[in-house]
């Protein structure tokens, strides 16, 4: 049985970040057993700058926004088009978040089941690579007055919906909706107020089995859409059943914003060795190219395998890679852009290391500063050039730096960086 209620959403916004940015304009069209019943449409003084991009590709100027109702006066109007129904929107987790967000801000907890229309598309016309909202309305000949403007695009998903109805037999559809409705499967020893309480903000969480051995430390921008996307699958993906049969109980740690997250779930994968982090806990090897002058004067190179890099590491640093095969890589090709020599790049073979010219002079691909026959300071200079790009640059600061991170609650993160090493955080409450 297809949805009764359903709320088709758009909205515009001043970037990409819904903790960030704002809304500035919202339209939305509520549906009730295959009628339009309400409709919505204001724009949103997002009291703050807004992106000449943005203007550019919605043309909503800063001028329009100063007279228009902030969310704050506008939010019990919407909130009242959106309970009881089902929340649909193209890429609902960017409209769906930042409505979220924008309630959160309010102190509103907002919920609502929600499906995508893009997921929606790519279910039912798997055949056609493109989905987006154009793909949409050229494949399937919609009207939209104007494009990104929040109530005609809303009005676009309508209409595509009824569509669908039109075209694709009942059973087939609602086994689509169902399927982007799903629910996650919920693990044994977790109750569903143990995934209702999951915080939605940025931070880390980690699964815990029995006599609390951790078994998987994750990050995320929202942790609780993130955890239950782990269960969303569980059935499907080995590693999540492996973890949902497992799984006790779900510490969470939220942090200001998505570098803080980072930053902590790496720290805490090498301090608890999670079962199923495997890949994080490597220590990994990664190849440096090293440089040093000879006792001719010319800088040369040295490929060499490092697993610290100290800040005394930079000055001679020129690169660092994956593998030996990608540093080769990267070092025949300036030597060939920039006709440095090989031998002195370490690419020469053991049997061409001998006194005089190397083999790529004989081949016009080198200017001789294997025999000296470049001056050093030329070479060196060629050489700088050559590894401009590769080369981790000097400290730009003459001290330590901090980076703020802001949450929506108040709470700042700074984190200490000095000579690009990771020093410290120091959190603050309001």
């Amino acid at each position: 049985m297809l949805p009764e209620k359903i709320t088709f959403v758009d909205i515009e916004t001043t970037g990409l970040r819904a903790l960030y940015d704002r809304i500035i304009e919202i339209g939305i069209l509520r549906v009730e057993n295959g009628e339009i019943t309400q409709t919505f449409q204001s724009l949103i003084n997002p009291q703050t700058y807004i992106p000449s991009e943005i203007t550019a590709i919605t043309g909503i100027t800063a001028g329009e926004l100063e007279n228009a109702p902030t969310f704050r006066q506008i939010k019990t109007d919407i909130l009242e088009l959106l309970v009881d129904t089902i929340f649909v929107a193209h890429n609902v987790r960017f409209d769906y978040g930042f409505l979220k967000s924008e309630f959160k801000r309010e102190n509103i907890s907002f919920s609502s089941r929600h499906f995508c229309t893009v997921k929606l598309s790519r279910f039912l016309y798997p055949t056609y690579r493109r989905h987006n909202l154009d793909a949409i309305i050229e494949r399937f000949n919609l009207s939209c007055k104007t494009r990104h403007r929040a109530f005609d695009d809303a009005k676009v998903l309508y209409h595509f919906y009824t569509k669908l109805q039109q075209e694709i037999p009942l059973e087939k559809l609602e086994k689509a909706i169902s399927h982007g409705l799903k629910q996650p499967s919920l693990p044994l020893n977790l109750t569903q107020d143990d995934l209702q309480q999951l915080p939605e903000q940025p931070g880390v969480y980690i699964f815990y089995a029995d006599n609390d051995i951790p078994l998987y430390i994750g990050k995320s921008i929202n942790i609780r859409e993130r955890v239950l996307s782990h269960f969303a699958s569980d059935i499907h993906a080995p590693f999540e059943m492996k973890i949902s049969q497992q799984i006790k109980r779900i510490e969470t740690i939220p942090t200001a914003g998505e570098l803080g997250a980072l930053l902590l779930e790496s720290q805490l994968i090498k301090k608890l060795l999670p079962l199923y982090n495997k890949m994080s806990r490597i220590k990994h090897e990664l190849i440096s190219i090293r440089s040093k002058i000879n006792a001719d004067g010319y800088q040369e190179c040295f490929i060499e395998p490092v697993t610290t890099i100290t800040p005394d590491d930079l000055p001679n640093l020129l690169g660092v890679f994956k593998s030996k095969k990608q540093a080769k890589t990267f070092l025949a090709e300036i030597a060939k852009e920039h006709k440095l020599c090989e031998r002195l790049l370490g690419l020469e073979s053991a049997s061409w290391r001998s006194k005089g010219e190397c083999f790529a002079y004989r081949l016009n691909r080198c200017n001789g500063a294997c025999s000296n026959k470049e001056n050093p300071l030329v070479y060196n200079m060629r050489s700088l050039m050559a590894f401009s790009k590769s080369k981790i640059q000097a400290w730009p600061f003459k001290e330590q730096i901090v980076i703020e991170e802001q949450a929506l609650n108040g709470t700042k993160d700074y984190f200490l960086i000095n000579n690009w090493c990771y020093l410290g955080k120091i959190t603050l409450d309001e």
